[in-house]
């Protein structure tokens, strides 16, 4: 007799166990699934902020018919280190974001006295307001976004 009870309580800790293991593994499952979302989102968000910040190069230079090529070259080479995952490029374009903000809202009004005599002058503050939003949202999104930090962490563990 106490075989069997040692035995039926056995098989129910065996069966409860493979229970919690399988509610173990169905949020692992999920949590994986989490992470492979969150991952795809922040590659979704740098590509798509070093493809404007080359796009506003490229609208720089031919709004002001100067072409830099070194200039142009190093933001292309930036980029694509954002896109690889090199986390001090991330910071620089956060930072560079947030003082484009400061000086183009300080430099706005004397833009905007200075430029009144000119029929371009509309779309020119235009594009400079395009571009404080642009900024301050892309700053935003490096320096706090989820998903953007995941993207990063495992760029740079594939780099290493």
């Amino acid at each position: 007799m106490r075989c069997r009870t040692v035995c039926r309580v056995m098989m129910e800790v065996i069966v409860k166990t493979e229970d919690f293991d399988e509610k173990q593994e169905a949020e692992l499952d999920a949590f994986e699934q989490r992470q492979m979302r969150s991952f795809e989102r922040g590659k979704r968000l740098v590509w798509l902020i070093a493809g404007v910040n080359i796009l506003f190069d490229l609208i720089n230079i031919f709004v002001s018919n100067d072409f830099q090529i070194v200039q142009f070259a190093v933001h292309v080479a930036l980029s694509a280190a954002l896109v690889y995952g090199v986390t001090w490029v991330r910071y620089l374009y956060a930072v560079a974001g947030i003082l484009t903000v400061i000086v183009t809202i300080l430099a706005l009004p004397g833009l905007v006295s200075l430029m009144q005599v000119s029929a371009v002058s509309g779309i020119y503050i235009a594009v400079l307001i395009l571009t404080v939003c642009y900024s301050a949202t892309s700053a935003v999104i490096l320096l706090f976004s989820k998903s953007v930090k995941e993207y990063m962490y495992r760029k740079k563990s594939e780099r290493l």
